[in-house]
């Protein structure tokens, strides 16, 4: 089985022996687009084979980002907001590599995954498993968006405080 990747938003989808049939449900809505020559996927295997670099940068203590040069789909920053009681990775990577796993170790590791909105949902559940089956939180009106279903996927609502000084609204 294969973890098909979003050639466009870079979401994860079901494991899978071959591409999901048609458009990708993020890019067909109508805040995002599917590209003019069509549905295009890839692979984490892929992914991680082609050339790139991750970029590492500290905008401000406490708050390292991360990024693939040359970047993949939408291109996001991964944020890891690291406190002394575990760090949040923020709007996680479309891709998984070992560099990437190696940084993240070496910054604190994650106690928690979150995404801003479903464009940002990444690999979450593959970079989840590779760090430990951490939790991966989902707001309840963004539940419908998930396109790889999992036992770390946790729903939340309202305000939750996931970790000492950070709460999400």
């Amino acid at each position: 089985m294969t973890i098909w990747i979003c050639g466009t938003c870079g979401v994860e989808h079901p494991d899978t022996e071959e591409p999901p049939a048609g458009i990708c449900r993020i890019c067909a809505d109508e805040r995002q687009y599917v590209p003019a020559s069509g549905q295009i996927w890839t692979t984490l295997d892929k992914l991680a084979a082609d050339a790139h670099e991750l970029v590492h940068q500290e905008p401000e203590p406490g708050i390292p980002r991360l990024h693939r040069e040359p970047e993949f789909a939408i291109g996001q920053w991964t944020y890891l907001v690291q406190t002394e009681q575990g760090n949040l990775l923020w709007d996680p990577p479309n891709s998984v590599d070992q560099p990437l796993l190696d940084k993240i170790t070496e910054l604190g590791g994650a106690a928690v995954i979150v995404a801003s909105h479903p464009h940002m949902y990444g690999s979450q559940v593959s970079l989840s498993h590779r760090l430990g089956n951490v939790p991966v939180l989902v707001h309840s009106a963004d539940r419908q968006w998930v396109q790889r279903e999992d036992r770390v996927i946790e729903e939340w609502r309202g305000t939750e405080r996931i970790l000492p000084g950070i709460t999400l609204i």
